[in-house]
């Protein structure tokens, strides 16, 4: 073959290679990044699947934090009104002049009627704890509005013994029973929302 033609053909063939070669590598190289615009692509959306899962988690135990505040603080009001009536009882004894009596004894039924009153606005305190779940929760708010009615019945029975001069001790006796009872289920209530609210929450 003749030389030149041996070396066109050769310079032909080697162009050939090279081209099939930079194809080749750049389908390679081109490969290669796709796969890294992918697997940067799966790890932003799996950041951001986090970021939104952490800030629902979030949103989720203030807004809980903030109905368990409310019911706590509303049942707050309602303990401290009867206790402060069973104080006004406590203070009437059978020698004090009729109007000391009277005084005392119409400031605890103005306290025992004012505590009814902020009851009532449990209801509605209570029913954002049930909504705002878990069912744990909702049923602590239940067992301490229920621990609140035997406190509200020993006042009112000390009240009506009042009425006729016939209070005993045992009045107050039962008094500080119910309310120590019906303390006890509003802190039981405040555990529980502390363990609830803790920044590990997780959806239940």
């Amino acid at each position: 073959m003749d030389a030149g033609l041996a070396g066109l053909l050769g310079g032909v063939i080697g162009a050939a290679v090279g081209a099939v070669g930079a194809t080749a590598s750049a389908w390679i190289t081109g490969t290669k990044a796709e796969q890294q615009a992918a697997i940067q692509s799966e790890t932003q959306l799996r950041q951001a699947r986090l970021q939104i899962a952490a800030e629902r988690t979030r949103a989720l135990r203030e807004s809980r934090k903030s109905a368990y505040l409310g019911f706590a603080e509303g049942c707050h009001l309602v303990h401290s009104a009867l206790s402060d009536a069973g104080i006004k009882l406590g203070g009437i004894a059978a020698s004090d002049p009729p109007e000391e009596r009277e005084e005392r004894r119409q400031a605890a039924r103005r306290l025992w009627n004012e505590a009814r009153t902020l009851n009532r606005r449990l209801d509605r305190l209570q029913h954002i704890v049930f909504m705002e779940g878990p069912s744990e929760m909702g049923a602590a708010a239940q067992a301490a509005t229920a621990a609140l009615v035997p406190h509200f019945a020993a006042v009112l029975n000390w009240l009506h013994a009042v009425d006729r001069e016939a209070e005993t001790p045992q009045h107050a006796a039962e008094q500080d029973t119910a309310h120590t009872e019906a303390y006890g289920k509003l802190l039981q209530f405040l555990h529980a929302a502390a363990d609830t609210t803790l920044p590990d929450l997780h959806d239940r």
